[in-house]
């Protein structure tokens, strides 16, 4: 019976922690590209060059490419998903079971957080 209980409560704060995926607001399609990395536990800070071929490039289709040094470096599909507590949204990559935090700001995206040491990659608009 206690064992119920707590498995009733798991699903509720499940639920209401987090909603299915969102939809994604027309102005994240388009050419993002890399302007800034870091964080991390040893102090990671890399600046990027306008021009650097690093970018992220979202489609309507939920689709994204990856591009490194302006080479195609990964495909595949993308989902953004809002968290009610804490408030925020995650992107996930792939079908992958883990997001990484995401926000934008006007032109300016940030995906990851340096939050338990972890590396935050800003993106800024390139073209729609």
């Amino acid at each position: 019976m206690r064992s119920a209980v707590l498995i009733i409560i798991a699903i509720a704060i499940c639920s209401v922690s987090c909603k299915k995926s969102s939809p994604v607001s027309p102005t994240l399609f388009g050419k993002w590209e890399l302007r800034h990395s870091y964080g991390g536990l040893a102090g990671f800070d890399s600046v990027y060059k306008a021009g650097n071929g690093n970018i992220l490039q979202f489609s309507s289709d939920s689709t994204y490419k990856r591009f490194e040094a302006n080479k195609l470096a990964a495909t595949g599909v993308f989902h953004i998903k809002h968290y009610t507590n804490p408030d925020g949204y995650a992107i996930y990559f792939d079908n992958i079971t883990y997001g990484d935090a995401f926000s934008r700001n006007g032109t300016t995206m940030t995906i990851g957080t340096t939050v338990t040491d972890g590396i935050a990659s800003d993106y800024q608009k390139i073209s729609d």
